[in-house]
């Protein structure tokens, strides 16, 4: 049994009003895991019970079990937890595919494990069991994977943004010998341009620049657009200076010192701008004296700022208009 099965089983046993509670101090993600569980355990023996509340099992009769009430208890748990919105939309996804099991297992594992896992499978396998998962860990996995292989699985990922159910299946088939997953059931949205995009953006910047370069090869219209919509450090400065500001004041002199070493004079006028003038004042006498320094470490600079915009995006503290985009803020 897995950790989310054990669970399931001690809050079954506890019932809805003590499992509502639980849930309200639970994150979504194992929610979802735990109320899958429930929704497909069956019939669960006393034996299998004790084994995971044995300091309940004298109050369990030896005739009894637990049979789980399927979407209904769920959906009845859920709600009393999150409200019927919030369940609703739960309950969707649970409904929407049994696939994420393999998701779950590959997102407990470490990258490089991953990467040579897949390694051997055709780029189009690859492809999209790595679009389902979260951009950071695709590019990190990506960037395990052997450099002839590195740009082929991106160009597929760009590629397929649905994947029909005989695929899926036939993809669980090839993963189930080694990871015991289940197979999808329906059709879906696993990867396209967007994708690809949030996952460069995770990318260090040597890594982007490789595999851009072999994208020029293999797709020059695909590498244009991604150049298109990727966000850079210069990026950073054509927000508003309330944003600039916002930013600023997370990052550490010496990271923004050492990113400005390449820097344009517009985007460090910019950047003194939107800092006091003391810190503009250390980070000038700095630049002066810095001598040569690795481009791989500036860009690492760079890469620290920019992950700092992309959390404060998503934290809605700052708002992005995206490159290439047709939309406006107002």
């Amino acid at each position: 049994m897995t950790g989310a099965d054990k669970a399931a089983i001690l809050l079954l046993y506890l019932g809805a009003e003590v499992t509502a509670k639980v849930y309200e101090h639970m994150e979504d993600d194992e929610i979802k895991r735990i109320s899958k569980s429930m929704a497909h355990l069956g019939h669960v023996p006393r034996q299998t019970i004790a084994q995971v509340v044995d300091n309940f099992n004298e109050v369990i009769s030896p005739e009894s079990g637990i049979f789980a009430q399927g979407e209904e208890f769920v959906q009845k748990i859920l709600e009393k937890a999150l409200g019927p919105s919030k369940a609703s939309i739960l309950m969707e996804e649970l409904r929407a595919s049994t696939y994420g099991d393999l998701v779950d297992i590959l997102a407990s594992m470490d990258s490089k494990s991953i990467a040579n896992f897949i390694s051997q499978e055709h780029p189009q396998t690859i492809a999209v069991v790595l679009a389902k998962l979260k951009s950071k860990q695709t590019s990190e996995i990506i960037a395990h994977l052997p450099q002839e292989l590195q740009a082929e699985v991106v160009l597929r990922i760009a590629d397929v943004e649905q994947v029909s159910p005989e695929v899926l299946q036939e993809i669980d088939e090839v993963m189930r010998r080694e990871l015991k997953s289940m197979g999808g059931v329906q059709r879906y949205k696993v990867g396209g341009i967007e994708k690809v995009v949030d996952m460069f953006n995770h990318f260090d910047r040597s890594k982007e620049k490789q595999i851009l370069e072999k994208l020029d090869v293999l797709s020059p219209p695909l590498a244009e657009v991604i150049r298109k919509h990727l966000f850079t450090f210069e990026d950073v400065f054509a927000l508003d200076d309330r944003s600039i500001q916002a930013v600023m004041r997370e990052v550490s002199n010496d990271t923004l010192t050492l990113a400005m070493k390449t820097s344009t004079d517009d985007v460090k006028n910019k950047i003194f701008k939107n800092i006091s003038s003391r810190a503009a004042e250390m980070i000038k006498e700095d630049l002066e004296v810095m001598g040569p320094v690795r481009l791989s470490d500036v860009e690492k600079a760079q890469s620290e700022i920019i992950k700092i915009v992309r959390k404060m995006e998503e934290e809605g503290k700052i708002v992005l208009a995206g490159r290439g985009s047709e939309d406006a803020l107002v």
